[in-house]
């Protein structure tokens, strides 16, 4: 399909103010100059005209993605390495490139996976490298049921209440402009949800957030259900050998998991 090596780059400073917004939706006390794991996600958006968005609120297809007529756009997962640290108030490169698009069959009809690579640059050297991979589908959401096997046994726990305030204002804070997150008749009438979806990112980084302290090298996560607003997120883990087992539930089902690498 048309799009694989497009590529778009962006140039700016990369502003504490961006890290302050998504440091407030995080409760966190003080924002630290170098960017904490994943909160690149608020940072270097890249401006989309009113007449270049789609019908779903994103950037419209064809423009950077490829051409997709599908409806639902979900993040599926991501993959991060963290070479070097990013600090706040020096000019930044975002690179982004479309690696790959892959027109896959499922349970309940085609998808199409494309998987877009990003890498941040400061001073010439790139700290930061990302592959990020969306999915795209017709197919009506499934049901979420609980699982059948019990999840490991977790060293840590932090519940975080999800509410439509907190959904509003991660999307204002990582400039994400999907309708499913805010707009609850799109959400429900057009793409089929029974409510509000909470961000995929936004449960990746209460993973991140709920863990102990410690440098990471790597961070790679996989969504598996959808979470919906209202619902509580029980972010987990648990130490293993390099890093740590992540795994964030809801109701009695495991809509996430992850891994970081130390």
């Amino acid at each position: 399909m048309d799009g694989v090596g497009r590529q778009r780059r962006r140039t700016a400073v990369l502003a504490a103010g961006d890290l302050a917004r998504l440091g407030a939706v995080l409760d966190r006390p003080r924002v630290p100059l170098e960017v904490p794991p994943a909160w690149h996600w608020a940072c270097l958006a890249e401006p989309t005209r009113q007449a270049d968005l789609g019908s779903d609120g994103h950037p419209r297809r064809g423009l950077f993605m490829p051409p997709i007529a599908a409806t639902r756009r979900m993040f599926a997962s991501g993959e991060i390495t963290f070479s070097g640290p990013l600090r706040a108030g020096q000019e930044t490169e975002l690179v982004e490139t479309i690696a790959s698009v892959e027109e896959k069959a499922g349970a309940s009809g085609p998808l199409t996976f494309v998987t877009v690579d990003r890498a941040l640059s400061q001073s010439g050297a790139v700290r930061l490298s990302e592959r990020q991979t969306i999915v795209f589908t017709d197919a009506p959401p499934a049901p979420r049921t609980p699982d059948e096997s019990e999840p490991p046994t977790a060293e840590w726990s932090r519940e975080t209440a999800t509410d439509p305030v907190l959904l509003f204002a991660f999307s204002a804070a990582t400039s994400n402009t999907h309708r499913i997150h805010y707009d609850r008749a799109y959400a429900t009438a057009v793409e089929g949800y029974p409510d509000l979806v909470v961000h995929g990112p936004l449960i990746a980084l209460l993973l991140l957030e709920a863990m102990p302290a410690r440098p990471v090298r790597r961070f790679s996560f996989r969504a598996l259900k959808p979470t919906y607003v209202g619902e509580t997120v029980l972010a987990r883990g648990r130490q293993v050998d390099g890093g740590a087992a992540l795994w964030a539930e809801v109701q009695g089902a495991v809509v996430m998991t992850a891994r970081a690498e130390f």
